[in-house]
């Protein structure tokens, strides 16, 4: 009986609620809202005046030029106007410079004759004297001295002036030498041993021999024969050779040239 009591009641709202909604609807109808009037625009004020300019303040326009006519027979012309020569730059004024002074001369008092000297004594020139720089075999013993013998013939040359003459020619094939040295792995190991004989004015005298080879192994062996060829053509660009013509005998077969990476 709660039940279907709260049930009745919850109806009788409803009803009420539908009543009090359809009574609104219903005054809304008869009773619009009143919307609000829109704004009236503003009213313009008009002028009219009875003054008028008399004068016009317009610019005035240029007055058309005047048609060209052609001269008729019998017309007197004008007469042509004068041309304006230029007239040449005056001159410049040269002004007369005065020669300058020229000073007396002065006379010279006469020299004294002076006592004579005597000459310093030539020194004594030390036997076994050579064209050879003193820097040439500097180094090797027995080469230098106060007491120096005559130049050594090349027969009786010692090791050490025939090592001294070999790295010399070593000296003047290394720039030919430098750059044409083969490239890769154990390269620098490798020693082309090569023979060669000069003419007395320096030049090879026949091709250079290879003599032998040093330091060749798996690693190498493949730039072996190139190392040859490439030593043998830097002594034959490095020719001839500047050597002292009173060795040509301990020069003329050099001991054979070691040529390696760094000579």
């Amino acid at each position: 009986m709660a039940a279907i009591a709260l049930a009745r009641e919850e109806r009788i709202g409803l009803g009420l609620a539908l009543a009090a909604h359809a009574g609104l609807f219903a005054w809304l109808a008869v009773n619009p809202p009143a919307t609000a009037p829109a704004p009236a625009p503003e009213r313009m004020t008009v002028t009219l005046s009875d003054d008028v300019g008399l004068t016009s303040t317009a610019p005035q326009p240029a007055p058309a030029p005047a048609p060209d006519e052609a001269p008729m027979p019998g017309d007197q012309l004008p007469p042509p106007m004068p041309l304006a020569v230029p007239q040449p730059a005056p001159a410049p004024v040269q002004r007369a410079v005065p020669a300058p002074a020229r000073p007396a001369p002065i006379k010279a008092a006469p020299a004294k004759a002076l006592p004579p000297t005597k000459s310093a004594p030539a020194p004594a020139r030390q036997a076994g004297g050579s064209r050879i720089g003193d820097d040439f075999l500097k180094g090797v013993s027995g080469a230098q001295g106060q007491n120096r013998a005559p130049a050594t013939p090349a027969a009786a040359a010692g090791p050490q002036v025939r090592s001294a003459l070999s790295a010399a020619i070593l000296r003047q094939i290394k720039p030919k030498w430098q750059g044409r040295v083969p490239q890769g792995v154990d390269t620098e190991k490798l020693v082309s041993v090569i023979a060669i004989e000069l003419n007395p004015d320096g030049t090879l005298n026949g091709t250079p021999r290879l003599l032998s080879q040093d330091g060749i192994n798996d690693a190498n062996r493949a730039q072996a024969r190139r190392h040859a060829e490439e030593a043998i053509r830097a002594v034959q660009l490095a020719a001839p050779f500047s050597l002292p013509s009173e060795l040509y005998e301990a020069w003329k077969k050099p001991p054979a040239l070691r040529m390696r990476k760094s000579i």
